[in-house]
């Protein structure tokens, strides 16, 4: 297990986790971790576990597995950046292993070869995660560090959410929003007691998805309350305010943006609106409120009615 500080980038899905943890990935003295917990799921660890809890489940033996992974999508996702901590010789041993790992993977034989990082040291670890937010702070009783829990408004991570599914492009072929096991252990992991699964079976595919961002975001807003060491920001506003919002993060974290980050961030706010789904080079305003001429009037005002019900849509009270 790691014994370093450790920043976790913990959101929803389609919540601007990826173009935020590229961000941190883009600062010299990083080591990113692109959802260690996606490739390599417990589901013998609840998706909703208090703080207390953190010691009960095999929290701690799979956290050493995430950290050591050297999977290719965990340690070499794309766009790569060069590292103070890596020298000319294992840069370019990780390019090229990193490259080599993609084209195996393509012709199907990843198992034959993986990402190569020699470094002499351990380094700051950056962990950006869409499935661990329920489990944040059990992790952080565990792992020393800090956290940003990224909030997407409701309508955004929702309309992204159903353009997804309707392409394609998530694995497995149940909707989300059809997923009654996944709705039954939210329930039963929450507490919560304003709705059951059989209220959930009655509601339209958009109101159960805004349960969804409600349940899990809430749990992960009650179980961090007071915790100096966990931030919670909005995604809009970096989207509004990019340089100034990720310095403010950065800073958070014990980091400076440094020239490598700074040239990243002006590149991936230039991308158009027909940017490839999982892109992380577009208009991010434009991106963040593409909502609104996705989702019918009628379909907003039922997201709002549902949102307004949890903690979590007091940060969007004032923007329907």
């Amino acid at each position: 297990m790691t014994s370093k500080h450790c920043i976790l980038l913990f959101g929803m899905p389609r919540s601007g986790t990826t173009w935020l943890g590229k961000l941190f990935d883009a600062q010299r003295q990083t080591y990113y971790l692109h959802e260690p917990d996606s490739v390599q799921p417990n589901i013998a660890i609840p998706l909703l576990l208090k703080a207390d809890e953190a010691t009960q489940y095999p929290l701690q033996s799979q956290l050493e597995l995430w950290f050591a992974s050297k999977a290719e999508k965990v340690i070499a996702s794309r766009p790569f950046f060069a590292k103070d901590y890596l020298n000319p010789v294992s840069w370019l041993l990780f390019l090229g292993s990193a490259y080599a790992t993609k084209i195996a993977g393509r012709l199907g034989a990843p198992r034959f070869i993986k990402p190569l990082r020699l470094q002499s040291e351990q380094q700051q670890i950056v962990w950006k995660s869409i499935e661990s937010l329920g489990r944040m702070a059990a992790i952080k009783q565990l792992v020393p560090g800090r956290s940003i829990h990224i909030l997407r408004h409701p309508c955004g991570h929702i309309a992204s959410t159903l353009k997804g599914q309707d392409a394609g492009l998530f694995d497995g072929g149940l909707p989300i929003w059809e997923d009654w096991d996944l709705y039954s252990k939210l329930l039963q992991q929450s507490g919560e007691q304003r709705f059951s699964l059989d209220s959930l079976k009655q509601m339209t595919k958009e109101e159960r998805l805004a349960v969804r961002w409600g349940i899990i975001n809430d749990f992960a807003l009650a179980q961090c309350a007071g915790d100096g060491s966990n931030m919670v920001l909005v995604y809009e506003n970096l989207c509004k305010k990019p340089q100034e919002v990720l310095q403010q993060c950065l800073a958070f974290c014990g980091l400076k943006a440094d020239q490598q980050c700074l040239q990243y961030l002006a590149q991936s706010v230039h991308g158009s609106d027909n940017s490839a789904y999982y892109s992380t080079t577009k208009d991010p305003l434009q991106s963040a409120y593409k909502w609104r001429k996705q989702l019918p009037d009628d379909v907003q005002l039922r997201i709002k009615n549902i949102v307004q019900q949890f903690n979590a849509g007091r940060y969007y009270r004032d923007d329907f």
